[in-house]
């Protein structure tokens, strides 16, 4: 079978998609064409390699071996033609194109806006999307574009890249009004009848442990009454309110409050291990020069901020 070499890398980047998506419906809607159009490029590939790569009727939808064999060599060899083409179309390496960037919600309203815009103004051919987001999960899809995130806690899966920036020291805080309402908090296995404000993530599964010197305290979270977030702001606002305790908050997120007179630092003999920090992306065989640079930028104002403003 004679072949057009412009529509040979068109069927195999569809044929990559419909893999991934392991429908030919969802490939079709990602990609913009008709499923006719999805159904036909693989059927072109299958007569063109003389076998069969996915089995598929109304019901089923099956990689054959060879279509397992084909989706490796094919996703490198259209990536590295991506390359390519952007180092032809940009060989004076500018940073220019688009660029997303996920970080925590507390990051993205009171950091990442901010260093977001100033790099903008320094490199106006960017665009930047702030995604905010607890964890984000990154798939296949995020290979096809520039994006990193900032991620609190360890990293679970082994397979993304990542660049680890310096980590966040964890405090405990109240209001002065809640401090008048009761009496000294002095350990952290003191806390009964009072409510506990507790960040619900995934870096704090298990008990809270707390440490001074060689004595350690387990508080149990499933302390009652607490009210539980994955959002630090919420909770944020009402230990400003004097609402309850907040057990293991961003140091740099309070430490002016704390010196505005606003919120006092509670147990501060106790400490909570400190949250590691990581850039994270997904493996790609080029980054961009707008990638790149924006990554080593994020790490310096991450890094310097933490090194200036907690001193």
């Amino acid at each position: 079978m004679k072949y057009n070499n412009t529509r040979e890398l068109r069927d195999w980047v569809i044929f990559i998609k419909t893999i991934e998506k392991e429908n030919l419906s969802l490939a079709a809607r990602e990609l913009g064409v008709s499923v006719s159009t999805v159904s036909k490029a693989i059927s072109r590939l299958e007569d063109y390699v003389q076998t069969m790569l996915i089995k598929r009727d109304a019901r089923n939808f099956e990689i054959t071996s060879a279509g397992h064999i084909a989706y490796s060599k094919a996703k490198n060899i259209t990536e590295s033609f991506q390359s390519l083409l952007s180092e032809l179309q940009n060989p004076e390496l500018l940073i220019q194109g688009d660029i997303k960037f996920s970080v925590p919600s507390v990051v993205c309203q009171l950091l990442a806006n901010h260093w977001t815009s100033e790099y903008i103004i320094q490199n106006p051919m960017a665009r930047i999307e702030i995604k905010s987001q607890e964890l984000f999960e990154f798939n296949h899809d995020v290979k096809n574009f520039d994006h990193v995130a900032l991620q609190y806690g360890n990293i679970q899966r082994p397979e993304l890249v990542h660049r680890e920036l310096s980590s966040v020291e964890l405090i405990s805080c109240a209001s002065p009004e809640y401090i008048k309402k009761f009496n000294a908090l002095d350990r952290p296995d003191n806390f009964e009848g009072h409510t506990l404000l507790m960040v619900d993530n995934c870096n704090l599964k298990d008990n809270m442990i707390f440490s001074k010197g060689d004595e350690i305290v387990f508080l149990d979270k499933n302390h009652k009454p607490s009210i539980k977030s994955n959002d630090f702001l919420a909770l944020f606002n009402l230990l400003l309110e004097g609402k309850g305790l907040l057990l293991g908050t961003p140091k740099w997120l309070a430490l002016t409050h704390i010196r505005d007179g606003k919120l006092v630092q509670i147990i501060p003999d106790w400490k909570l291990a400190n949250i590691p920090v990581y850039l994270v992306w997904m493996h790609r065989p080029y980054y961009s020069p707008l990638f790149l640079d924006f990554i080593n930028y994020v790490e310096k104002k991450w890094n310097n901020f933490n090194q200036v403003y907690l001193k």
